[in-house]
């Protein structure tokens, strides 16, 4: 009985210290890829054509409104980051750099995306 009791908590305990599987679609920051459209939440797709670490080339973000008029912002250029005080990792900070839509010239167009 006490060979059971010790195998059974043992079992217990090495399942409680064992570490939570990764997510099978990992961070937001690493779903975005060079060549692909990637969808978030919100009615946005981003599409890249070159990604070196956090920093792209070629970038299209494209917003599908409530009213179903679509938005179109691109840059030649935009840098990835973490959200600041993002309660999980399912969120990227996207910053296209003069940033142009279909009125003109943005600038920094900072924006957050929930994957």
């Amino acid at each position: 009985m006490k060979n059971r009791l010790t195998i059974i908590l043992s079992g217990l305990l090495l399942c409680g210290c064992s570490h939570k599987q990764a997510s099978s679609t990992g961070p937001a920051i690493d779903v975005v890829q060079a060549g692909t459209d990637t969808t978030w939440r919100g009615g946005y797709t981003l599409h890249v054509t070159k990604r070196d670490g956090s920093s792209l080339e070629g970038v299209t973000l494209t917003a599908q409104l409530p009213t179903g008029q679509t938005r179109t912002i691109s840059a030649d250029t935009a840098t990835l980051s973490p959200v600041p005080n993002a309660t999980d990792d399912s969120w990227v900070m996207l910053t296209l750099h003069k940033a142009k839509a279909e009125g003109g010239t943005l600038g920094e167009y900072p924006i957050s995306l929930h994957k």
